[in-house]
């Protein structure tokens, strides 16, 4: 709505005795109550500082807070929160989500060789209308790093030489570590971020005596990093070559606490590819493998590529709540110090659980490791559940992959036992297309499908709550829209019973139907007389505001809805007119006719109009005269009916003199409080539930429909009271308009039902 129709519209028919019309939004902040389909989040946080190589931690606690990230299913970050500290709770919509933190701890200008990081990962279920309790344990996110020594041969050949440490060759950051001798002597020690991939790289550059322009840059890159470790490095000839020459090669010698590792320096030669795991059923590694809790089909099959070939498989996990009581160890590995006997001993005993490719896996550039069963068929050992198949919910499982490139990788996989989808439920709380999400005579739904591919045929079905099997209506097809993004749908539930409950499901082909939801339709309240047929003549005010013959738009003896000008521009000082009356030129039965006058005593000008409300008059304050509004409590959609105009010039109102005036239309649903107020008297803080407005700009000699929407502000507020209002001109309020303008109207109704689009 324009701002020119909003305030006309606002202030609309407060005319007195002489003019006929009345007066026609993760960092932490205050949340609204959750929605649908919602739930929340709360995060306590505990740290971990213990290092893979046990010794003293010079870490010092952080002090700067957690960044959070929310991941969805889909991997998009759906919100970002720069300090833990500042978030009481997070409010998400149904669905799994991972939780990432990372300490902001940053380096300072003296800390050239950085400090010890912290973070956590955790994967967890929202529940609609439930808080979800979260522990965040923070680990060693960096990796702690020393070189321990430059071998004698190194120090007494090159007259330059140094070791860097940094994520990945291109890196150009300030926290690249560079160790030279006097890092060496001073037993200097350091954190390196790896990148997500664990790598890192180590840069060895140095001059000899014989070649003092010539920089000899070797590289290796470490593939198996995870935070927590802690590297130590000593730098060695290779006995290969001469001396004097710096060698072919240099070697690159590391120390954990079981043993001792040399590996070759090479002239910026990457190792081989590290190990990949990838879905069999092509979805995507990082999304729950899914299988539905009643028809369990799962396809949990992962594939294996190492290029390198596989030197150890591992699989972990640390669910000893459930998955020990399902058969699945703790940890199982095959090759690394196993024999193939061994390895298939240890097949024979997850038979029915856990299968995997016979055979030694060692050397294997290809394998695979299958779930399936586990998911599907596997059935508790003991406890409650003792011979029942593993119930809903969430199970990671790391794999663990070291190739013969020394190189490690760990992939965690998410099983999930669930429905195919998400029921999220009625939108009651949302505004859908600017109208609520729930009304008298329709609904909107929504569900979340929670397989990787989106299915074919989405849709609900729907039924009273209590019908049989029978009873269920499906919706598909053009009366669901879908968010692909999202993984969600929408469905409109349309020809509903008011004041209902009703139950609904989501469905698509080949599923399983989702679990069932329900709402109850809201009240249908119709506004009387809209037909415009009944009207009866009779006498309004006393002494000088005496009218008689007056028309009302009416039953008689009924109670009034319907008010107009009439008693004004009826009385006795006035024009002793009618300036609405009813017309059999209709489109049924009767009409209303509406003309405009000038040449009115004192006000110059009165339009023509019909209004919900009442009229009593006022010739102190003709303006107060029309008494706007009357209780209603119902949310339609819309205002439809027919109408027909004809303009004239404007001849009152000096600023429009000559330009054509306009009819108009309007609804307005509104809150007016707790108190107990009589037409009209409309409160100063009235609140707009919902508005509609028909400004009529051309003639129309025969009856033209129309509909208004009605355009809501909330989607749970009710009103307590309508304006609703038609004028042939739509300026009368300040007493301007044209002579003959006229307005016919007939017909009106509401509407009670979106359309599909």
């Amino acid at each position: 709505m324009t701002t020119q129709i909003r305030h006309i519209a606002n202030r609309f028919f407060r005319s007195g005795l002489l003019l006929l019309l009345g007066g026609c939004c993760l960092a932490g902040c205050n949340r609204s109550p959750l929605g649908a389909g919602e739930g929340t989040l709360s995060l306590a946080f505990e740290r971990n500082e213990e290092l893979t190589v046990k010794g003293a931690v010079s870490a010092a606690a952080t002090d700067a807070g957690y960044a959070l990230d929310i991941v969805n299913e889909a991997g998009d970050t759906v919100a970002h929160y720069n300090d833990h500290r500042t978030v009481a709770s997070i409010r998400l919509a149904e669905g799994i989500y991972t939780v990432h933190a990372a300490d902001n701890g940053k380096n300072g200008s003296g800390e050239r060789f950085g400090r010890p990081r912290y973070g956590g990962r955790q994967t967890v279920t929202v529940v609609a209308g439930r808080n979800t309790p979260v522990l965040m344990t923070c680990k060693l996110i960096n990796v702690k790093v020393k070189v321990e020594e430059f071998e004698q041969a190194i120090r007494d050949n090159f007259t330059e030489y140094s070791l860097t440490i940094k994520p990945t060759w291109e890196y150009t950051g300030r926290d690249t570590l560079t160790f030279t001798q006097a890092e060496v002597d001073a037993g200097q020690e350091g954190w390196i971020n790896q990148t997500q991939r664990g790598r890192f790289v180590l840069i060895f550059r140095a001059i000899n005596h014989q070649e003092p322009d010539r920089r000899q840059v070797y590289v290796r890159t470490i593939a198996d990093a995870e935070g927590a470790d802690f590297y130590r490095f000593r730098v060695r000839m290779n006995p290969v070559g001469s001396v004097s020459d710096g060698g072919a090669m240099f070697r690159l010698s590391v120390r954990t606490d079981a043993a001792e590792y040399e590996f070759p320096l090479e002239l910026k030669e990457e190792t081989r590819p590290v190990p990949v795991v990838t879905r069999a059923d092509g979805g995507n590694v990082r999304e729950p493998i899914m299988t539905n809790v009643d028809v369990r089909a799962g396809n949990a099959r992962l594939d294996i590529s190492a290029a390198a070939g596989i030197r150890r498989l591992r699989i972990r996990h640390e669910d000893a709540a459930v998955l020990l009581t399902y058969g699945l160890p703790g940890m199982i590995t095959l090759g690394g110090g196993n024999d193939a006997a061994t390895d298939e001993a240890q097949r024979t005993a997850m038979t029915g659980i856990v299968a995997w490719e016979p055979g030694s896996m060692v050397g294997r550039t290809k394998t695979w490791v299958d779930f399936s069963e586990l998911i599907n068929t596997a059935t508790g050992k003991e406890g409650a559940n003792a011979g029942q198949l593993l119930p809903e919910g969430l199970y990671p499982v790391e794999l663990e992959i070291y190739d013969d490139d020394n190189q490690m990788v760990k992939q965690q996989i998410v099983f999930s036992v669930a429905r195919d989808f998400s029921t999220d439920g009625a939108l009651s709380s949302e505004l859908v297309n600017g109208v609520p999400g729930v009304g008298a005579k329709y609904a909107y739904v929504r569900a979340k499908w929670l397989g990787a591919a989106q299915p074919t045929g989405l849709g609900f079905e729907y039924r009273p709550a209590g019908a049989g099997d029978g009873a269920w209506v499906t919706v598909q097809g053009a009366a669901v829209s879908v968010d692909a993004a999202a993984k969600s749908f929408v469905g409109l539930l349309k020809e509903l019973v008011p004041e209902t409950r009703y139950e609904f499901r989501p469905i698509g082909d080949g599923l399983v139907p989702g679990s069932v939801g329900t709402f109850v339709t809201d009240a249908w309240i119709e506004i009387p007389y809209m037909d415009f047929d009944n009207w009866y003549q009779g006498s309004a005010g006393s002494g000088l505001t005496a009218a008689s013959d007056v028309w009302f738009a009416n039953p008689q003896g009924q109670p009034m809805f319907w008010a107009t000008g009439n008693p004004g521009t009826k009385a006795g000082v006035a024009l002793k007119i009618n300036i609405t009356e009813p017309t059999d030129d209709a489109v049924s039965g009767k009409a209303v006719k509406m003309v405009s006058k000038s040449g009115v005593p004192m006000t110059k000008h009165a339009a023509g109009n019909i209004y919900a409300g009442d009229f009593v008059t006022n010739i102190s304050n003709p303006a107060s005269s029309a008494k706007m509004g009357r209780p209603y409590t119902g949310r339609p959609l819309a205002l439809k009916g027919y109408y027909k105009y004809t303009s004239t010039p404007i001849e009152v109102g000096d600023a429009y003199i000559d330009q054509p005036d306009k009819g108009t239309i309007y609804m307005y649903l509104e809150d007016w409080g707790q108190a107990s107020l009589g037409p009209g008297e409309r409160p100063a803080n009235a609140e707009i539930i919902a508005e509609g407005v028909l400004l009529i700009e051309e003639d129309k000699a025969e009856y033209t429909p129309f509909v208004i929407p009605l355009t809501y502000t909330s989607a749970t507020k009710k009103p307590t009271h309508v304006r609703l209002v038609a004028s042939s001109s739509y300026m009368g309020e300040q007493f301007i308009g044209g002579n003959g303008s006229t307005l016919f109207v007939d017909e009106f109704e509401l509407v009670w039902e979106p359309s599909v689009n």
